[in-house]
C-alpha cells in the first residue's frame, strides 16, 4: 500500500522543535511527510532527527524535475502570525507560502497550529485571518489543548511549556 503524501509546513517558533516527532506520527499514521521548513525554522530543524524525511527549501529552477509528489494534505505546525496572515492574504513570496496557497486554491486538506503570543493575537489582523482561513476551510487547532472550537494564544515565556504538552495526535485526528 501506498503511503499518502503530507507536506509539513514547519515555521519558527518553539513548536518547530518538535517536527521530529511529527515526521515519526505521520509515519505512524501511514503518510510520507515532507518537511517544507520556513528560513525562521531552519535553525529549530537542525539538530532534530528528521528520520530521512526530504527537507525541501527554496524554489526549484525551471530545469528542475518537480522535488515531490502532490500533496493529500498539508499541516502547518507551528503557524506563525506572519505566515497566516500572509497566508489570508494570498501572498506567495516564499516556497512555503507558495506550497500553502497552492494547497489552499486546489482545496487539498489543511490543518494549521497557529503560535502566537498575545500582544500578536491583539493585532486586528490576527482574527481576520483566522476568520478568513475557517472560512476557506483550513482546520485550525489549538497547540494547547487540541481543540478546534477556540484558539488561545501562546503567553509569554510558555512557549516551551505548550510544546511539551503538544500532541501531534491532535493534527492527524483532524486529518
Amino acid at each position: 500500500m501506498t503511503n499518502r503524501t503530507l507536506y509539513i509546513v514547519v515555521c519558527g517558533a518553539p513548536l518547530a522543535a518538535r517536527a521530529g516527532d511529527g515526521v515519526k506520527a505521520a509515519r505512524a499514521n501511514g503518510w510520507d511527510p515532507h518537511v517544507i521548513p520556513t528560513d525562521a525554522a531552519m535553525p529549530w530543524l537542525a539538530d532534530q532527527d528528521l528520520g530521512g524525511a526530504p527537507v525541501i527549501t527554496g524554489n526549484r529552477t525551471p530545469d528542475q524535475p518537480k522535488r515531490t509528489p502532490p500533496a493529500d494534505a498539508v499541516v502547518v505546525v507551528p503557524m506563525t502570525f506572519n505566515t497566516l496572515n500572509a497566508l489570508a492574504n494570498g501572498n506567495a513570496n516564499t516556497y512555503p507560502l507558495t506550497i500553502l496557497s497552492a494547497a489552499l486554491g486546489a482545496r487539498t486538506p489543511i490543518v494549521a497550529t497557529p503560535f502566537a503570543k498575545h500582544d500578536l493575537a491583539g493585532h486586528p489582523a490576527w482574527l481576520a485571518s483566522l476568520a478568513v482561513l475557517r472560512y476557506a476551510g483550513v482546520t485550525i487547532v489549538d497547540p494547547h489543548d487540541g481543540s478546534t472550537r477556540a484558539l488561545e494564544p501562546v503567553a509569554s515565556g510558555t512557549g516551551d511549556d505548550v510544546t511539551e504538552v503538544f500532541q501531534w495526535e491532535w493534527i492527524f485526528h483532524q486529518l
